[in-house]
């Protein structure tokens, strides 16, 4: 089974194994800064969160989304997750450094997650589950853990439609991006090339919305952000 991609899981893993190095600094130097943003505005959902409650953030790579979510619910417990042993190892250096010790880290697969039914407060994923080999598989382990009242929350590329920005950003993502980060990371191999790949394969809006509702979430939302460069996607269970 592959992904939008075209790739299988432990190609994914192969790929992510590789530029784990200079992951974050290639995040936010091919976003111009605009992920730290973004990650900012979905954390936003778990304000009023407190020490009885528990995140699962999902395809976690090092972390990023998990220390936003961490500011803005520092008394809840967080369980960063990801199937890639070599991106999930820079969490617990990234946390000792900003003394968190609210994050634990771990290695996890979105497809069969450690973890009980109606669990979590939130379960999240930034940038990931378009990596996920079983894309509907993946949306059901995150329904599962979330308990009555909590929510699914997603962060992911999307083609933007506008007349002028999407043939702008599509022709950034397919030739500037994939060059840049060959240039920045040797060994990224076709990683950059493999993301607008992805993203312009990957579900749209509506598709997302349509497969978070047919799992009985409610009150799914497609938030537009960057001119719909990303959206995020919030359900409640």
């Amino acid at each position: 089974m592959k992904n939008a991609g075209g790739k299988s899981g432990p190609e994914v893993r192969e790929m992510f194994a590789r530029v784990a190095p200079r992951y974050d600094f290639l995040n936010h130097f091919l976003s111009l800064g605009l992920d730290i943003y973004w990650r900012s505005v979905a954390a936003r959902q778990a304000s009023g969160l407190g020490s009885g409650d528990v995140i699962a953030d999902l395809c976690t790579g090092t972390g990023d989304l998990a220390f936003s979510l961490h500011r803005r619910a520092p008394e809840a417990a967080i369980i960063a997750l990801d199937f890639t042993p070599e991106m999930v190892s820079y969490g617990p250096v990234k946390a000792a450094k900003k003394s968190v010790r609210q994050i634990t880290f771990g290695i996890g697969d979105t497809l069969a997650l450690p973890l009980q039914d109606a669990s979590v407060a939130i379960a999240s994923v930034a940038f990931g589950i378009r990596n996920v080999a079983d894309l509907d598989g993946g949306l059901r382990e995150m329904a599962r853990v979330v308990r009555p009242g909590g929510k699914v929350l997603i962060l992911e590329f999307t083609k933007p439609s506008g007349f002028l920005l999407g043939p702008a950003y599509m022709a950034y993502f397919r030739h500037v991006l994939p060059r840049l980060g060959r240039l920045i990371a040797a060994t990224a191999g076709d990683a950059y090339s493999y993301l607008p790949q992805s993203v312009q394969a990957f579900a749209g809006p509506e598709e997302m919305s349509a497969r978070l509702t047919a799992l009985g979430l409610k009150n799914v939302q497609a938030i537009s952000m960057t001119a719909g460069v990303v959206h995020l996607y919030v359900g409640t269970r």
